[in-house]
């Protein structure tokens, strides 16, 4: 995944959870939620450690470099999906603050 395609896909899983954050209906925001925490496993996790599982096996095999680099994707996405859930945390602190 290049730089471009993450961005586009922080950005998606951003509005995304504004949309949830701002949804009135307590059913639609917990199914929104749901959405948005799909989307964001896919751009940051899954999609990026398909991309280096299928650039790793073009030889046949996984070396141990090519594994070390696995696993640093997977964390690096958790990360970002995580920060991702705090900033949409924060949204929801200000809306319950503000009475909305």
């Amino acid at each position: 995944m290049n730089i471009k395609e993450t961005i586009c896909g922080a950005f998606g899983t951003a509005v995304a959870a504004t949309g949830t954050a701002l949804q009135p209906n307590d059913v639609l925001q917990t199914i929104s939620l749901v959405i948005t925490i799909i989307g964001g496993l896919i751009t940051f996790i899954f999609v990026p450690f398909y991309n280096w599982w299928k650039q790793a096996k073009k030889d046949g095999k996984i070396t141990k470099e090519e594994l070390k680099d696995g696993v640093e994707i997977a964390v690096d996405g958790a990360n970002k999906f995580k920060s991702q859930i705090e900033m949409n945390d924060k949204r929801e602190d200000i809306k319950r603050k503000e009475g909305k």
